[in-house]
C-alpha cells in the first residue's frame, strides 16, 4: 500500500489509465490498489475521454443485479483509524438502481454483497456483518440517499445519531438529496478509533459540487466494532435487468498505519 507521510495510507485510483476490459462473474480482479469484482454477470470495463480528471465506466450483461464492487483488504479502526473511504461516481438510470460506498466487515472476494438493499419501506442487511456507510435503492418507496449501520449482519435501527439524538430508524438517516440520472454523486465515509462513524453525502441537488459532501449522520461509539475488520468498498449494481452504465470518476481510502506491529 502506498504511504504517504509517517504512519499514514493513502490509496487511491483516478482511473486514468483505466483500459477496455471484461471483468467475468465470480472473478476478482486488481486494478492499481484496488480489488474489482462483477457481481452477478459479466461487466464490461470501459473509459471515457471526454470527461476530464480519469473515468472509468462499469456496465453489466442483462442479468439480474449486474453490478461492480470497488473494495481493498481490511482495515481495522482501533488501528487504523481514523479511516475514511470516498468516491465520486454516476449512474445512466435511476429507475434500476442501487448503490453502497462505506465499510463491510463480510465481503466475498468472488462476488461481494451488497449490505443494504430496499424495496418499499422494508430494508433488508445482507449479512455483511459489521457495516456503516450510505446507500441508495430505487426501488424504496421514496427514493433518497440514506446512512445506515449493521452488526452481525442485522440493521441497527436503534443505533443513535450524534447529530440528532435519534435512532438511525428502520432505514436509516436520509440525505434529502436529489439523485438524477447522469448526475455526479459523492460521498466520504469516516470511522474513528473508537468506532465512531460519519458519513458525508453530496450531489447536485443538496451541495453545491465545490463545497464538499456534507455531513448527514454520525453513529454513535459504541455500536459500530472498532475491532472488526472493515473493507472500504464502493458498489454499484442494478436490481433489475436494466443495465446502468455506471461512470466512477475516483476511489479513495485513507487509513494510519500501526508501527506497534510493524517495526524492523
Amino acid at each position: 500500500m502506498a504511504q504517504s507521510g509517517e504512519g499514514k495510507l493513502v490509496l487511491h485510483e483516478d482511473w486514468t489509465s483505466g483500459l477496455a476490459a471484461t471483468l467475468t462473474d465470480a472473478t476478482e480482479y486488481r486494478f492499481g490498489q484496488f480489488r474489482l469484482a462483477a457481481i452477478s454477470g459479466n461487466v464490461a470495463q470501459d473509459i471515457v475521454v471526454d470527461e476530464g480528471n480519469g473515468v472509468a465506466t462499469f456496465s453489466g450483461a442483462g442479468g439480474a443485479a449486474d453490478g461492480i464492487a470497488i473494495y481493498t483488504l481490511p482495515f481495522i479502526a482501533s488501528r487504523n483509524g481514523t479511516m475514511s473511504v470516498s468516491a465520486r461516481w454516476k449512474s445512466s438510470v435511476i429507475t434500476d438502481y442501487r448503490m453502497f460506498l462505506g465499510w463491510a466487515q463480510t465481503v466475498s472476494v468472488a462476488e461481494p454483497v451488497n449490505p443494504f438493499t430496499l424495496s418499499g419501506t422494508t430494508l433488508t442487511a445482507n449479512n455483511s456483518g459489521e457495516a456503516f456507510g450510505i446507500y441508495f435503492d430505487a426501488q424504496a418507496t421514496t427514493d433518497d440517499v440514506r446512512a445506515m449501520a449493521s452488526s452481525a449482519g442485522t440493521a441497527d435501527t436503534t443505533a443513535i445519531d450524534n447529530l440528532t439524538g435519534s435512532a438511525f430508524g428502520s432505514l436509516g438517516v436520509r440525505a434529502n438529496g436529489t439523485v438524477t440520472v447522469d448526475s455526479w454523486q459523492y460521498g466520504r465515509v469516516e470511522v474513528d478509533p473508537d468506532g465512531c462513524a460519519r458519513a458525508y453525502y453530496g450531489d447536485v441537488g443538496n451541495d453545491p459540487q465545490n463545497t464538499g459532501p456534507k455531513l448527514i449522520a454520525e453513529l454513535r461509539a459504541g455500536t459500530l466494532s472498532a475491532t472488526a475488520a472493515l473493507h472500504p468498498m464502493l458498489l454499484l449494481a442494478c436490481h433489475s435487468t436494466g443495465d446502468p452504465l455506471f461512470h466512477v470518476d475516483f476511489n479513495h481510502v485513507e487509513a494510519y498505519r500501526d508501527w506497534r506491529y510493524a517495526t524492523p
